[in-house]
């Protein structure tokens, strides 16, 4: 995109993204500076004057410096994190909601993340460790056999033992590229859930009916790309338009039903991350049955078992 900043181009440019842990504290640290009275447009220059400041942080200050609002100088960091934040920010200056209690949700979003993430690495390590045992298999068979006596090196430097060689890489390549397409799909499903809730009840806070706020919204996360938030979270049958229509029809406080909503959203995100990893224990025995532990009986297994039957100075 040709129009971005210079400082959005340099941003790109650098390794060093900040962990999700390490912004919700950064943002942890921005609402105690606003509730001690420091105004927005002076929170990350007070931040980046600490020890052991962030290098992110030192940089959103540059840029405020430079003349970029707070929202731009935070979304010229790279990482969905640092997008939400900036819509975010955006809103509440926007609508005037209080940027305390916004920072608020927006930390309690980014430790769902984070509890997402660790949840589901615990769930993970029992089909990973699966992987890794049964990867091992076919060197560790080779090695048995070496100890008991049935040398496998003349079969494996032969003819056929090079076909089986070939066979058996080919076939424990397959069964660890597809046990790792699956596993990273599941790893590549940590999103914040309900996020549209919350920015919509953001806005909520200038009075604005409902569609105008949702279109603010909308406007918002085009702008600063949060993809998070899927653009067809706020069509007309909707979870967030089903939610506004309900809390109309029964008179319910809107911005409270939409922070519940928001929590339920992640609530039910979570349930469904644990649903996904415990499938995945069941699909990681495809790849193994059909892929790894073939290779084991090609590579591990047969070399030694002809050299057992053969003879270990059999010549092919």
């Amino acid at each position: 995109m040709s129009g971005r900043p210079f400082w959005r181009l340099q941003a790109e440019r650098r390794n060093d993204v900040v962990r999700t842990g390490d912004i919700a504290e950064v943002i942890v640290r921005c609402a105690a500076m606003l509730r001690g009275g420091v105004p927005p447009g002076g929170v990350f220059g007070k931040l980046s004057a600490e020890a052991g400041a962030p290098l992110a942080v030192r940089e959103i200050a540059q840029r405020v410096d430079t003349g970029a609002t707070v929202a731009e100088a935070i979304a010229a960091e790279v990482g969905e994190e640092w997008n939400l934040l900036a819509a975010a920010w955006s809103l509440a200056e926007y609508s005037g909601a209080p940027l305390g209690p916004v920072l608020d949700r927006m930390v309690a979003a980014l430790r769902s993340v984070e509890a997402l993430s660790e949840r589901r690495s615990v769930l993970l390590a029992g089909p990973r460790a699966t992987v890794t045992l049964v990867l091992t298999l076919p060197p560790v068979a080779l090695g048995l056999g070496w100890l008991l006596g049935f040398d496998p090196s003349p079969v494996l430097f032969s003819p056929l033992g090079a076909v089986l060689l070939c066979v058996g890489v080919f076939l424990l390549l397959c069964g660890a590229l597809w046990t790792r397409a699956l596993t990273k799909r599941v790893e590549q499903a940590d999103h914040v859930a309900g996020l549209e809730f919350d920015l919509v009840w953001i806005t909520l806070s200038a009075g604005q009916v409902h569609q105008e706020a949702m279109r603010c919204v909308v406007d918002s996360i085009d702008r600063f790309q949060v993809q998070w938030v899927p653009f067809d979270a706020f069509l007309l049958e909707s979870g967030l338009q089903v939610t506004l229509r309900r809390a109309r029809s029964v008179g319910a406080p809107v911005r409270q039903t939409l922070l519940d909503a928001a929590d339920t959203a992640r609530l039910r995100a979570l349930a469904e991350m644990e649903r996904a990893a415990e499938r995945l224990g069941v699909r990681i025995l495809m790849p193994l049955g059909m892929c790894v532990l073939p290779s084991f009986m090609v590579m591990g297994v047969l070399p030694v078992v002809i050299s057992m039957l053969s003879g270990s100075h059999l010549v092919w």
